[in-house]
């Protein structure tokens, strides 16, 4: 077995069914993008660069599928699977309690009884944080060399009626589902995770967020808390869109600033990223274990202080008619480990005062997505650069270094935009170097699949290798110009940002 990696994508599986649906199916509903600018198959085109989408079959559970085709072709043994994970948000059926991960453990709960099975929710970043708290959780110790884990992405939207019928947030997305096996190297267990160093159970009744961040207070005060993880047992989507996790961390902010909360600093974006970025907060989300045992949530987060990038974190188990149980893991420095390859680095930062920029909201009619679009354009164009320079330095990189860029695929028109930020030195990017970035350096698929939440950051790299991309120019943007060259890509940066609001990275060598 080698010894030079930590964990490296070896696998994917994927379903690839369904029914092809084009903007027409959205033309003379009576639907209007903001300004009243109708909706028709140029205007969705020209605002978010989508052709066409994939809708699933309302009798199909696509994760499945997909976990089954990675069974199916890979060969792969699945004794030695020792992580399951489900990275979702709405899944397969918005009021599924879940965990959805228990569906996929049914393939192969006789060959690894003792897994590990979770659902885990942190908006579109979903494959990006699970890889990261896998890469934790190997370098922990909790993974051994020769272990396998399996990250299953899926969403079914169309059939968890998502969005309101017409609310123009359901000519974004698409269903999909992809399964990506992942194999421990022999650089796992290299470092010794953290250990809990207080608890404390809380009474939270109707107000969870407020107790909880109440309950954290007092360790905040003491040392920052560089994460928080929640094992979010409720089972309620409007619980977990977005993480439970990312709302606390605001309550816990406006608890730390009070005078910047009592002038409104956290209602204005400059203001509350600046308070943020200058805190140095770390990252939210939420999971839900299929065991439900609060040592499971204790362990994963002890794990990422292995990493030696984050020294005290939070975790939280959230079970309805159980007091909430808060926990302070601590962990000493680790030596840094340098991977030669395979995932060689992460990065994952929520920023919770944005978390309503996408929310799962009940009303007389039953629980919707809602999405303040323009709060989420400028949340994944401005936060670029601070966020992926900060991954890429840790590394001696920079974007130019870059072999492949697989960056989420929200909205076509954030790409050039997010670009033009992450290439600027000083002032505005020029468009040719964005466009050439674009073109050469990047694989696109929203215009055929269009947003596939979480899915997004499988879906790509899986069409890439199988040759399933064409070039194409989308928004006068050229696309897919490189692929043969792009199918050898040796650094590959994967970049996501969604709903908490948060964004995750992580840098694979080949």
């Amino acid at each position: 077995m080698s010894q030079d990696f930590i964990l490296d994508i070896i696998a994917q599986g994927a379903w690839n069914g369904g029914t092809l649906v084009d903007n027409s199916i959205y033309e003379n509903k009576g639907m209007a993008f903001k300004g009243g600018i109708s909706v028709n198959r140029e205007t969705i085109e020209e605002r978010i660069g989508v052709r066409t989408r994939v809708a699933a079959p309302l009798d199909a559970r696509i994760g499945v599928l997909a976990f089954q085709d990675l069974l199916d072709t890979s060969g792969i043994d699945p004794a030695r699977i020792r992580v399951l994970i489900a990275a979702t948000n709405i899944g397969e059926d918005k009021f599924d309690p879940g965990p959805t991960s228990s569906y996929l453990y049914d393939r192969v709960r006789q060959a690894c009884p003792r897994a590990l099975v979770l659902d885990l929710y942190a908006g579109c970043p979903g494959f990006n944080v699970s890889m990261e708290a896998l890469y934790m959780l190997a370098l922990a110790g909790a993974l051994e060399s020769g272990d396998l884990a399996v990250i299953i992405g899926a969403e079914n939207i169309h059939r968890a009626e998502a969005f309101k019928p017409l609310d123009t947030a359901n000519i974004i997305f698409g269903d999909d589902a992809l399964a990506t096996a992942v194999e421990i190297g022999g650089c796992a267990g290299s470092a010794s995770p953290g250990r809990v160093s207080a608890e404390v159970a809380v009474d939270a009744g109707e107000e969870v967020i407020a107790a909880v961040a109440s309950g954290l207070l007092p360790w905040a005060r003491e040392g920052r808390l560089e994460g928080i993880v929640v094992d979010n047992q409720l089972g309620k989507i409007e619980l977990r869109v977005p993480a439970t996790a990312a709302r606390v961390q605001h309550a816990l902010m406006e608890r730390l600033f009070p005078k910047e909360t009592a002038a409104g600093a956290f209602k204005n974006f400059r203001t509350a990223f600046e308070i943020y970025e200058g805190y140095g907060t770390g990252f939210g989300y939420d999971m839900m274990s299929a065991d439900a045992d609060p040592r499971t949530v204790q362990s994963i987060a002890g794990a990422y202080t292995a990493s030696g990038k984050y020294r005290r974190l939070a975790a939280v188990f959230l079970k309805k008619g159980q007091p909430v149980r808060l926990s302070l893991i601590e962990g000493s420095s680790a030596a840094r480990v340098s991977p030669a390859r395979g995932v060689i680095d992460t990065l994952t930062r929520s920023h919770g005062c944005f978390a309503g920029f996408i929310e799962a909201k009940f009303d007389e009619d039953g629980v919707f997505g809602v999405m303040d679009g323009k709060g989420v354009f400028l949340y994944a164009t401005r936060g670029a650069k601070a966020h992926l320079s900060a991954l890429l330095a840790a590394n001696q990189l920079s974007l130019q270094d870059i072999d492949l860029l697989i960056e989420h695929q929200a909205n076509f028109a954030m790409l050039p935009l997010t670009l033009e930020q992450v290439l600027a030195e000083g002032k505005a990017a020029e468009r040719e170097k964005v466009a050439r970035f674009l073109a050469e350096k990047m694989v696109v698929n929203i215009h055929e699949r269009g947003n596939c939440s979480v899915v997004c950051m499988q879906r790509l790299p899986y069409d890439l290798a199988r040759g399933a991309l064409t070039p194409d120019t989308i928004q006068g943007y050229p696309v897919n110009r490189n692929l043969e060259r792009l199918r050898h890509a040796r650094t590959i940066l994967f970049d996501s940002v969604g709903a908490g609001m948060t964004r995750s990275s992580f840098l694979l060598k080949k």
